[in-house]
C-alpha cells in the first residue's frame, strides 16, 4: 500500500542514490479535480496503440478491465484502486510511492499520476545513458533528449527507443506542459482509462529498460549508482 508524503521524507536526509532535485521531488503537482464521471473511459488513440503495441493481449484486457471498474460502485473502485497500486510496486521509493499516492484519487485526479509515471521512466533512461557515457549531464537534460542519447549509446534496441519516443510525446511531455483539453472533453486533459493504461505500459517499458541496463536496474532498486 502507498506511504503518506509525511512518512517518505522520514529518509530524507540519507543518501540520495538516483541524483533527484531534491526542491522538485516529491512535491504534489496539483490540487484540481480534473475528471468527471462522464468523460472516465475517454482515451486518445495514440494512448490505446501504445498500450496494444507494449502489453500482451492479456495485460491489455486487464488494464482496460481495471479501468472500467473505476467507473463502478464505490466497493468497485477501491479494488480497482488497490489492484494498480499493486501493478505499480516499488522499488523505487521515488516517485513510484507518490504515484501509488495519486492512484488512490482516481478517477478523479488523473494528470499527477502520469507525471509520477513519467517520472520513472525519464529516471531510467537517463540511468541508462549513464551507464554508457559516465556524463552526469544527462540527469539535468529532459526525457526527449535523454531518449536520443539512449538510441545513440544503446544500439540493437530501436524498437524500445520508438515506444519511448511515443511514450514521451503522447503521455510525459503532454502530463508535463500540456493543459489544453481535447475537443471531446470538457472536464480534464487526462481520462482514468488513460492513467491506467499509462501505469500498465510505464511498468512493462520500466521492465525492458532494466533487462538491458544494469544500471537503470540499480536506481529502480534504490541502489548507488554514482562514485
Amino acid at each position: 500500500m502507498y506511504q503518506k508524503d509525511e512518512d517518505m521524507k522520514t529518509n530524507s536526509n540519507k543518501v540520495n542514490y538516483y541524483p533527484y532535485d531534491e526542491d522538485a521531488a516529491g512535491k504534489f503537482r496539483g490540487s484540481h479535480k480534473t475528471s468527471d464521471a462522464a468523460e472516465y473511459l475517454l482515451a486518445n488513440k495514440e494512448i490505446i496503440s501504445l498500450a496494444k503495441d507494449v502489453l500482451s493481449d492479456q495485460k491489455y484486457t486487464e488494464a482496460e478491465n481495471i479501468a472500467l471498474q473505476l467507473t463502478g460502485k464505490k466497493k468497485d473502485k477501491d479494488l480497482a484502486r488497490e489492484r494498480l497500486i499493486d501493478i505499480v510496486q516499488p522499488p523505487p521509493k521515488r516517485p513510484i510511492y507518490y504515484a501509488q499516492y495519486e492512484i488512490t484519487f482516481l478517477p478523479r485526479w488523473t494528470r499527477d499520476t502520469l507525471r509520477y509515471l513519467g517520472d520513472y521512466i525519464d529516471m531510467l533512461v537517463k540511468s541508462a545513458v549513464y551507464e554508457k557515457t559516465k556524463d552526469t549531464r544527462i540527469f539535468n537534460s529532459s526525457l526527449g533528449p535523454a531518449i536520443t542519447h539512449f538510441q545513440k549509446h544503446w544500439p540493437g534496441n530501436d524498437s524500445l527507443a520508438d515506444l519511448l519516443i511515443r511514450y514521451n510525446k503522447f503521455l510525459y511531455r503532454s502530463a508535463k506542459h500540456d493543459f489544453a483539453l481535447p475537443s471531446d472533453r470538457k472536464m480534464h486533459r487526462f481520462s482514468s482509462r488513460e492513467v491506467v493504461l499509462t501505469a500498465y505500459i510505464t511498468m512493462e517499458l520500466g521492465n525492458r529498460i532494466c533487462d538491458i541496463s544494469s544500471v537503470a536496474k540499480a536506481a529502480r532498486n534504490d541502489q548507488k549508482i554514482l562514485p
